[in-house]
């Protein structure tokens, strides 16, 4: 059990790490889409359904990061300040035993990934039925 608990320590670790430039190009297309489209209808109050499918994406993503991240920091503090580490007792007296993930961090992770398949669906939706990300390749220069 020690190498799957090692093995999800680095996949989650590697997992926020590639989070780093989704969160930046998202939020930049995002900022695009605003500044070119407008977040309101035309009467000035009403959010636009983009802008909605949007905003949502990107509060259940940015959830989603923070409680991982949250996860990553306890498991990483457990690590270090284990009682049967200090101890030295036995083979959980190891670091990588340490990684072992509590209970709440399991049910942490699998509410996650239920959240992250929800945004990951709107997502699509952004892209499929808005449109978001095409414009930005290929439409300098061209006329239309």
């Amino acid at each position: 059990m020690t190498d799957l608990s090692r093995a999800s320590y680095w996949l989650l670790t590697f997992g926020l790490l590639s989070s780093l430039p989704a969160v930046a190009s998202g939020g930049a297309q995002a900022l695009k889409l605003f500044q070119k489209q407008g977040m309101y209808e035309a009467d000035g109050k009403t959010l636009k359904a983009k802008t909605k499918a949007t905003i949502a994406h990107a509060v259940v993503n940015d959830v989603v990061l923070a409680a991982n991240a949250y996860v990553w920091w306890a498991r990483r503090q457990a690590a270090e300040t284990t009682l049967l580490g200090k101890l030295g007792a036995g083979t959980l007296a190891t670091k990588e035993a340490a990684y072992m993930p509590a209970t709440w961090m399991v049910v942490t992770e699998a509410v996650s990934l239920g959240l992250l398949l929800f945004s990951a669906n709107i997502g699509g939706a952004l892209t499929y039925n808005y449109g978001v990300g095409f414009s930005a390749a290929g439409s300098k220069g061209k006329k239309q």
